[in-house]
């Protein structure tokens, strides 16, 4: 078993380093550059056990080899290494900036390494920086009493690269259902437009770590992943918010101020537990309809299908699309996308005729690439 100090190989991939950290059979393994990367143990070969890399006091070279070396010539070889110059550093190459990417866009990836057996892979999570700004970072998740937060891992990411992050196995999954990330975005040598610190939590769905349906390709990478937005366009997915439990916690013996209350109140967003009454919203014709999203994937629908033939399951997914367009037909551009994947294209098809078929007046198009690849249908209401 490798431990602390090793130097060690990957057994699956190109590269290695030396042992630094091992946390939950994970082994933290920092390479010749000083970057760090997360790999289980047993994906690991050790090379060179701890402590072997200098030799011990007191050891002695077999065959009097001592005595050898001191009649070897050396003026010869040292002489040929002064002469020899020394390679002149490589360059570093300039940074290519996107068109779009003075908008962030950032997001975590979890790829599975068996995507074939979700009930045994484990999970790689990866951040993706789309944009033109370096970012320090940290990523973060739920105490496990539900109060704080524990640092999962913290760094720097370059424009428009990505970053290895973390291996999740399945039991430590339920640890890992609230998370937090939090950045700075900055770019370097050169003025740039100043952006808010990110602060961004999420609450991840682990059903979806068990369907296959849930991992597709997509913008960023050629295997099947779940993707978790945090930023779109500029925009954060979902504010980080302080529990009022925390804001209590904290306030434990301070002096009772009876404007302490007020003050905290503006500074932070309290989920008090009491959700407010939304107005219709018929009632405001120009108030902006949030976009309803429709997995019509057939795992979504129904918890069992026993008995089912394959036309039934595409009733019960046309059926889905009647119903939410039934719904909303009042409503005035609101947006819907049905998302029903690539395959073989049968369902998407079937759910193009439909909508022309019985809501002609509709404008229909391909959804979001970037959010969708080439397996949804946005349908606006006219």
């Amino acid at each position: 078993m490798a431990k602390i100090g090793d130097t060690v190989r990957f057994l699956n991939s190109t590269g290695g380093g030396k042992i630094t950290r091992i946390q939950d059979k994970v082994a933290y393994v920092e390479d010749e550059d000083g970057f760090e990367t997360p790999i289980l143990l047993k994906e690991v070969v050790v090379v060179m056990p701890a402590g072997l890399d200098k030799p011990a006091s007191g050891f002695k070279k077999m065959f009097d080899q001592e005595a050898f070396d001191e009649g070897r010539r050396e003026e010869p070889r040292q002489a040929a290494r002064e002469m020899k110059p020394e390679p002149a550093p490589e360059p570093e190459l300039p940074l290519e900036e996107t068109a779009h990417g003075d908008k962030m866009n950032i997001l975590l990836a979890f790829e599975p390494t068996d995507v074939k057996q979700l009930g045994k892979s484990a999970f790689g999570a990866v951040l993706v920086n789309d944009s033109n700004y370096f970012l320090d970072f940290t990523l973060l998740r739920r105490g496990d009493d539900e109060r704080g937060w524990t640092l999962v891992y913290s760094g720097n990411v370059a424009p428009n690269e990505l970053i290895d992050l973390v291996t999740l196995r399945h039991e430590i999954l339920p640890g890992y259902e609230k998370i937090a990330f939090q950045c700075i975005a900055y770019k370097k040598d050169k003025t740039f437009t100043l952006q808010a610190p990110v602060s961004v939590s999420r609450k991840l769905d682990l059903t979806k770590f068990h369907k296959f349906h849930c991992f597709r390709p997509g913008v960023y990478f050629d295997n099947p992943v779940l993707e978790v937005p945090l930023v779109s366009d500029g925009v954060v997915s979902k504010p980080l918010e302080v529990n009022a439990a925390e804001i209590k916690e904290s306030m434990a013996g301070m002096k009772p101020d009876k404007d302490m209350a007020a003050q905290l109140s503006k500074k932070y967003h309290v989920d008090s537990g009491h959700k407010r009454k939304e107005k219709s919203p018929a009632s405001n014709p120009h108030a902006v309809l949030p976009l309803i999203e429709v997995d019509l994937h057939i795992g979504e629908l129904t918890d069992s299908l026993v008995g089912m033939q394959p036309k039934d399951m595409l009733e019960m997914q046309l059926g889905c699309v009647r119903r939410h367009m039934k719904e909303n037909s009042g409503r005035i551009g609101q947006k819907l996308v049905f998302i029903h994947g690539k395959g073989e294209g049968v369902l998407r098809k079937a759910v193009l005729e439909l909508l022309r078929k019985e809501f002609p007046k509709s404008e229909l198009q391909d959804a979001s690439f970037r959010e969708y690849g080439f397996g949804a249908t946005l349908v606006t209401i006219h």
